[in-house]
């Protein structure tokens, strides 16, 4: 019984997370609902967003994995005995450059979608777009603590 309870607790309480206009998802386009809200979509501009979003995801997936384990080279430089500073220079340079790439390849992703809207969208899609960079709705959700973030990481692929 109390069992059953909390289950329909916990169901009821993700399902008011990220419902409606107040979504901490933000403004994706893969937020369903939302987004055709917004912007209202027509079914081929959603089946084609909805393709462009799996190509970009599956490459900043790569993008971050590579990433994660630079860093976790990285780590393994530092607390070396005999830290070599040539090797962590080099590994610093290598995660700069996926940096980089993470970061072209999500502004070409959000100009693809953007690409594929009318004038009306555009404007929607791009004041939503610059509102959620400087942190608005966003809160320091990505900061994990460690320092100040306004807004969405970059090369996060949740942007779109």
């Amino acid at each position: 019984m109390l069992g059953v309870a909390l289950a329909i607790m916990t169901t009821g309480l993700q399902a008011q997370r990220g419902n409606g206009m107040h979504s901490r998802q933000g403004f994706r386009a893969d937020s369903g609902v939302y987004a055709h809200r917004m912007l209202n979509l027509t079914a081929d501009q959603d089946e084609k967003i909805t393709a462009l979003r799996i190509v970009h995801q599956k490459e900043m997936m790569n993008l971050r994995n590579d990433k994660a384990i630079k860093q976790a080279e990285l780590q393994k430089y530092r607390s070396a005995d005999k830290p070599d500073m040539t090797q962590i220079n080099k590994t610093i340079d290598e995660l700069g450059k996926l940096t980089v790439e993470m970061q072209k390849k999500s502004v070409a992703h959000e100009l693809a979608v953007r690409n594929l809207l009318t004038d009306e969208q555009k404007a929607v899609f791009t004041l939503r777009h610059h509102n959620r960079e400087f942190g608005e709705g966003r809160g320091m959700r990505h900061s994990q603590g460690k320092e100040y973030s306004y807004g969405n990481r970059r090369g996060d692929c949740r942007n779109l």
